[in-house]
């Protein structure tokens, strides 16, 4: 089965953070892009579509954008990221750890910097609720770990289907 290739498009005009994109190709309400900037890509959310036009929302400062400048959809939408180190570090709003983003920019956060939400190097302590042999759905409780004083509930991801 072939990878479906996500759709492309340049900016036609830009309103401070509102940049309208003419596009190639399929994309839906909330799907997250890139607009290349230089050697910068910044992230970008699609607010509204209108024939082969969108109208998406950059997140960050959008110096340099101009007509043309290119826009790479990635084919997801805008999602956050639970699981467990959540609740113990400080996030902007693109789920970026700003303590990991300062560390690499210093104080001045530079924009088209960005980092996985949670660490995926630390080892946590998984105390299995489910059995071999049990019969789980989605949104089912694997395990829990426990971050501080709260429990985190590991379950089967909401897009699964099936037992």
């Amino acid at each position: 089965m072939d990878k479906q290739k996500n759709a492309t498009g340049a900016v036609v005009q830009a309103f401070g953070n509102l940049l309208h994109v003419r596009f190639d190709g399929a994309i839906r309400q909330g799907e997250m892009a890139h607009v290349k900037v230089g050697d910068e890509s910044l992230l970008a959310e699609v607010i509204e579509i209108a024939g082969n036009q969108a109208k998406i929302q950059v997140f960050e400062d959008t110096q340099g954008i101009k007509l043309n400048t290119p826009v790479h959809f990635v084919g997801h939408l805008l999602e956050a990221e639970l699981g467990p180190g959540l609740l113990s570090t400080i996030f902007d709003g693109l789920q970026n750890p700003l303590e990991k983003i300062a560390d690499q920019t210093g104080v001045f956060l530079k924009r088209g910097v960005y980092f996985a939400p949670l660490d995926r190097e630390k080892r946590w302590d998984f105390q299995p609720v489910a059995r071999a042999g049990d019969v789980l759905e989605r949104g089912d409780t694997l395990g829990t770990v426990q971050e501080g004083r709260f429990p985190h509930h590991i379950m089967v991801p909401f897009s699964h289907f099936g037992k």
